[in-house]
């Protein structure tokens, strides 16, 4: 398969935007500056860039693998399943370990962690609960949505065949998401309004749009496609904007900043500007998933351990400072254990996955 080094980039891209954002919801943050603060806070979006280049290079492999083995559809679910399963198992077993299995935030009103919890989490079927989307393994929801989006692709792979077709599922995607908004905000499910609300950023339909945009960019590239802005692209580009201005959000705030990573992405794939396209940011994209994991336990033992504050936080430079000091150390710590992870977990098990595929292909020819 095709391995553009960009896209590794945009992966480590992606987790240290995550990683940045979340150093900031630990220690003493009070004096940061509120530009600081809220550049901070966009690096959240840094799981809808993961979600981006996952659709997008979900289609190169299948692609790439499509017609060359008899079992294509079960080898793709093989590959998925060893290339997340592993490490996810062992995140759950770590932080039932670390948190106990009490109550928390994302439970709500209940009393701890069920057993339905974990087997939903062992199962990536907690995405369909409220309550287990986000509550056993932090970060945990993006997991479910992820291997959620897995099962459509054999069947998006077969009905989507160009860029045009690409753009139109994207629409629908936004209408889908659109109108279970608006049906899901009125009929709550659930009695604590800001789980509820949660809920209905993190599941599935709430970030389709985002692997859409993964579709159609993938189908830019392989098509080496050039626009030609038609009368009603840009008719249907002001319907969008006008409904944002009258409060009809079609375009969701994490939609908009899949758009420009859309951007960033076309741009990248043009030119690899070594500001963004390095030795570094591909490297952390190749261990993304383990850091993705791992560094909610850095900071865990950090806090646990008071050594998440270094300096005096006395003025906005001496908040810099400590906090810049604490991502370091977290960056620091977090790649060094993903590394191991990577290396140790990640690789030996994808690489069981491919002697399981290599076998069932070897059976296949053996018989026919």
């Amino acid at each position: 398969m095709l391995k553009l080094r960009y896209i590794d980039a945009l992966r480590g891209l992606a987790i240290l935007a995550v990683v940045i954002t979340h150093t900031s919801q630990f220690g003493n943050n009070t004096m940061l500056p509120a530009m600081l603060v809220h550049a901070i806070s966009r690096g959240i979006n840094g799981v809808q860039l993961f979600f981006f280049v996952s659709a997008f290079t979900l289609f190169l492999s299948v692609n790439a693998r499509h017609g060359k083995e008899k079992y294509f559809t079960g080898n793709f679910f093989i590959r998925r399943f060893f290339r997340i399963a592993p490490m996810y198992y062992i995140a759950i077993i770590y932080y039932l370990w670390q948190d106990g299995f009490g109550p928390r935030f994302w439970l709500g009103d209940a009393l701890g962690v069920t057993i339905g919890n974990i087997t939903g989490n062992v199962f990536f079927i907690h995405g369909f609960n409220a309550y287990w989307i986000n509550s056993l393994v932090p970060g945990g929801w993006s997991i479910a949505v992820e291997m959620l989006f897995y099962l459509t692709i054999p069947f998006l792979f077969y009905k989507i065949k160009n860029t045009q077709q690409a753009t139109v599922f994207f629409l629908l995607t936004l209408v889908l998401r659109f109108v279970l908004d608006i049906i899901l905000r009125r009929f709550h499910l659930m009695q604590n309004d800001m789980l509820w609300y949660n809920y209905l950023y993190f599941y599935l339909p709430s970030q389709l749009p985002v692997f859409a945009l993964g579709i159609l960019f993938y189908f830019i590239i392989k098509d080496n496609y050039q626009p030609k802005v038609k009368p009603y692209a840009i008719l249907i580009a002001a319907v969008f904007l006008l409904t944002q201005y009258l409060g009809v959000v079609l375009l969701p705030d994490h939609v908009f900043c899949t758009i420009a990573f859309f951007v960033l992405a076309l741009a990248l794939s043009r030119h690899e500007y070594k500001i963004l396209v390095n030795r570094f940011t591909a490297y952390a994209g190749k261990i993304s998933f383990s850091m993705y994991l791992s560094h909610f336990a850095v900071l865990h033992w950090l806090t646990r351990f008071h050594i998440i504050d270094y300096l005096p936080v006395q003025s906005p430079a001496g908040a810099v400072a400590n906090y810049t000091i604490r991502l370091i150390i977290v960056l620091s710590a977090s790649m060094l254990i993903s590394t191991f992870l990577h290396h140790f977990i990640e690789l030996p098990a994808q690489k069981f996955g491919y002697r399981i595929i290599k076998e069932r292909e070897a059976n296949s020819q053996h018989h026919a």
